[in-house]
């Protein structure tokens, strides 16, 4: 099974500052606005499970 697999559908809500960073760094990279907030998500879980362990 892949780990990485859409499990189902998740609401943020982003300050009105964050929103217009997340659409301008998008559009400046080519990525999606859901590529970047993944992104950035997945650096956070990281860095919070190496203060864990």
């Amino acid at each position: 099974m892949n780990p990485n697999k859409k499990t189902g559908k998740f609401q943020l809500r982003l300050t009105e500052v964050l929103k217009s960073k997340v659409v301008e760094l998008s559009a400046k990279d080519g990525i999606s606005q859901n590529s970047i907030v993944n992104q950035a998500i997945a650096w956070y879980v990281k860095e919070r499970e190496k203060r864990v362990n």
